[in-house]
Parts: C-alpha cells; structure tokens; sequence
C-alpha cells in the first residue's frame, strides 16, 4: 500500500499529494451534490469514494481479517444509504465510513470506544490539522536546505507545452468533434462558475476530508493507577454491600407492586378505577414504565460492578436476579400498554419507534441476566449490547416507518375493517409519498364497503412524484415507490358498480 508519509517523502510533495487528493475529493463532491435537488446515490458514490481515498492517503495496518471485516460493513452501510437518504442512514453510513478510516488505517488495536470517540471527531478537526500539516510541512522543507530552481523547472515546460498546444490546434482544425471541445475549454466559462458560495464549499468540504488524508495515531495517555484500598470503601458507603441490599429489597418490593397492578388491570380485565379507561391508563404508564427499566438497569450494573458488593454477600446475586426478571416484565408491561394506546387512537412513527426501544431494552435485560449466569466480563456486556442496538439502528435504516404506519391505520381504522379509531387523513397525507399506496388502498377498501368514495379524498400530485428522478438522488425506496406508479397509473379505482365517484 502506498504511504506518503513525512519520512519517506519531500515535505512539500507530501503536502501536494494530499492537497490534490482533498480537491479530488471537492471537486467529486461539487459535481455531485452542487445545484442538485436531492442527494441519494450520489452520497453512497461520495462516501465509498472517500473510504478508498483513505486507503490509498494512509498505510494500511489492519490484517487480512480485519480488512475483510472492515470492507464488509463499509458495503453494508452504504447499502442502508442507497436504501433511503434520513437522518438515521446517513449517521450510519458517516459512522461507517469513520470507522473504516480508523481500522483500516491503525488495525485492531485498542478498545472500540476509544476508536469510536476518535472517529467522531473527525469531521471538527480538519481546519486545525490543515493549518498545522502545512506549517509543519513549511518548516521541515526549510530545514532541509534543498535548493530549488524554479526557473530551471519553468523553462524546462516551455517546449512540451508549446508543441502539445500546436498539435491540439491543428487536429481541431482536422476534426470537427475535437474542434467542439475546444471550444467547450473556453476560460471565460471557469470564471463564470466561480461564486463565493462555492470557494467556500470546496473549503468546508477539504477541511472534512483532510483528516482522513492524514489519519494520525493517537497519543496514548498514561494510565492512572487508582490506590488499591479504594476498592475496599465500598462496606457502609453510598454503593456499599449493606446500601445495595437495602436497596434491592425496597426495589423488589415496589416493581412486585407495579407488576401485580399491571397483571390485575391489562391481563387480568380488573375492572379500572371510575373515569380512567385503558387507553388512558396505557397512555400514562407506557414510557415512564421504559424510563424506569433503563434506571433499573444502570443501578444492577453498578451493584453487580467487579470488586463490588455482590462478590462479597451471597444474597444480592439472587436479589438482582429477581430484580432484573421483574424489569423484564415491565418491558413487556410497557409493550402491552403501547398496543393498547394503538388500538385506542391508531399507529405513529413516534410510536412505533418506541416499540423498537422497548425491544432493545428487553435484550439489554437478558444479555444483563446472561452476563451475571455465565459471570462474563462488563466488555462482554458493553460489546453484546453495542452489536445489538448497531444492529437494530442498522435494520431500522431498511424499515419503511412511514409505509408501515400509514398501511396498518389503513387497516384498523373503523373506515375499513369496522372497528378501531377513525382514519387521521391529515397525519396520513403527513407522512409524504411513502403513505400514497397506502392511502389508495384506504380509497379501494372503502369503496368495497360502502359503495361510494370517502367523503373526504384528497388528490396527490403524482405527475411530480413519478417524474424522471435524477440519477444522484436515485434510492431503492424511491424507485419501489416509482414502480408502484408504473404499475397504478390510475390510483384508487373503486371496485364496486355504485362506487362511481358519489
């Protein structure tokens, strides 16, 4: 692998090469994104390009295995970016891309954390090592004392540049095709698409890319050695055995109070106090119930902490098993009140999403109970759980939130099946064009049940959407949504001989 380094190169060659390689990447970037009305493909191509820009600026330390690792994820995040351009795929495939640089560039050394903190900070130092590098490639060509002729160098393109301009004007006088683009070549044309707006684009976009041109390794800082009797405060302090029990017994106590409650009333059909129905009392519990479990969590793991008071004391492990089982079941508690709340007024994004979290905090509690079992390490627990939440933001990148939404209200809504909350049109046509087949389906359904239209049906500008969409902001989701419209030319057609469009 190439390696333009300090050692093994001329300061100021070092510095050009690099140079170019971050106006390589501007200019890609101006032809790209510049004046386009939305990204898509085009940031996947920009990303992938930028991931092969730091292999090639920077020496590749990573093994085999690593690489292989490395370059599959990278794929794999871009494939979320082409899915659809939001702001979840984007952090994905951004993060991805960092990281990449960082593997790839310093190997598997040290714990992901760290790597994951540097890489963060990517995007915000590039001004200062900009700055710096080129001072610093200054001051090293200087003490090298090279002498240089520039005039000899000068003189020395005067011939090649001549003949190469004669020749070019006499093969345009011969062929017309290359006479065109010579006149394409006109200089007046280069001063015509400089604006501000753009210097200063092509600036903000070399100073992203200059760190990864020239990744540098992290300064490793000394380690702290903690006394050896701090881990032996722990007896009658605020965590300490004694706190800890106390705290599991009244904790215990409490969550066998909420977990009864919500047994009687949810699954067990208790009747509800007077004026409290179980929308409502779903609506209230839901997300406090999911705060809780994560602050239950967060207090086992520091009472389950190496050294801590559970090594030492035989009847906190089962306590904390209790204790996690009965977090478990407020998940499942928290779930339950969700499904309740969508029933009583339908399905949102906001919702749904919370469903997702509720999920994720649910394996968090078994790979806890699995930790505590198996007496795993915490770096089992902090990679386990960081694998499953990359892996759920990864899957959520691929999930049609506003398809899926819009198509299960127009399924339960009173409209179409017979039951169930009555349709919100206005947050259905809020959901943006990924809602229109849904939407359609809702005009369909309803006919055939009703023999005539909605009283209220709204008409989306179609010829906008289906229009030839430019190549760079091309995604899968858009060219589904654009199949769809292929295939539905005509939208909501109602099925039924008296559903004429009364």
């Amino acid at each position: 692998m190439i390696e333009f380094s300090l050692s093994h190169r001329p300061p100021m060659q070092w510095l050009a090469l690099r140079l170019s390689l971050a106006a390589a990447a501007a200019a890609l970037a101006d032809w790209l994104f510049v004046d386009r009305a939305a990204v898509g493909l085009s940031l996947a191509l920009f990303l992938g390009a930028i991931g092969l820009l730091t292999i090639v600026a920077n020496p590749v330390r990573a093994n085999m295995r690593l690489r292989s690792v490395a370059a599959a994820a990278f794929i794999l995040a871009l494939l979320a970016i082409m899915e659809d351009i939001s702001w979840l795929s984007f952090l994905v495939a951004t993060g991805a891309t960092l990281m990449f640089a960082q593997v790839m560039t310093f190997g598997g050394g040290g714990v992901w954390p760290s790597q994951l903190r540097r890489a963060c900070s990517l995007p915000f130092v590039g001004p200062f090592w900009l700055i710096g590098d080129v001072l610093r490639a200054r001051r090293l060509s200087r003490s090298r004392r090279k002498t240089i002729r520039p005039v000899g160098t000068l003189v020395a393109w005067i011939a090649p540049v001549g003949l190469f301009l004669i020749f070019l004007s006499l093969f345009a006088a011969a062929n017309p095709v290359i006479d065109e683009w010579v006149r394409l070549l006109d200089p007046r044309r280069g001063f015509e698409l400089i604006s501000t707006m753009r210097i200063l684009f092509w600036m903000m976009i070399a100073c992203l890319i200059w760190p990864l041109a020239h990744l540098r390794r992290p300064r490793k800082r000394p380690q702290r050695s903690s006394p050896a009797s701090a881990s032996q405060r722990d007896d009658g302090a605020l965590l300490g055995a004694d706190a800890v029990l106390r705290s599991l017994l009244l904790f215990n106590a409490l969550f066998a109070l909420q977990t009864s409650l919500d047994v009687a009333y949810l699954w067990g059909g208790l009747t509800l106090p007077h004026g409290l129905t179980y929308a409502a009392y779903a609506h209230h519990g839901a997300y406090p119930l999911l705060a809780t479990a994560v602050l239950a969590a967060g207090f086992v793991l520091i009472a389950m902490r190496p050294g801590g008071p559970a090594e030492r004391s035989r009847h906190i492990k089962p306590l904390v098993l209790i204790f996690v089982a009965q977090n478990f079941m407020l998940v499942l508690s928290s779930m339950f009140r969700t499904g309740l709340y969508v029933d009583a007024y339908s399905l949102s994004k906001l919702r749904l999403a919370a469903l997702i979290w509720m999920g994720l905090v649910a394996v968090g509690l078994m790979l806890i109970t699995i930790q505590i079992a198996t007496k795993k390490t915490n770096k089992w627990l902090l990679d386990a759980n960081a694998l499953a939440a990359a892996a759920t933001l990864y899957l959520c990148c691929f999930l049609n939130f506003p398809h899926l939404v819009a198509t299960y209200n127009v399924t339960h809504c009173a409209e179409t099946s017979g039951s169930g909350p009555a349709l919100d049109v206005d947050y259905l046509l809020s959901l943006g064009p990924q809602a229109i087949p849904a939407y359609e389906r809702y005009v369909r359904l309803y006919a055939e049940r009703t023999g005539r239209r909605p009283p209220r049906e709204e008409v989306f500008a179609r010829s906008s959407t289906i229009a030839d969409i430019d190549w760079r902001s091309w995604t899968f989701r858009g060219w589904r949504l654009k199949r769809y419209f292929d295939t539905n030319p005509q939208g909501a057609t109602p099925t039924s001989d008296d559903a004429s469009g009364k």
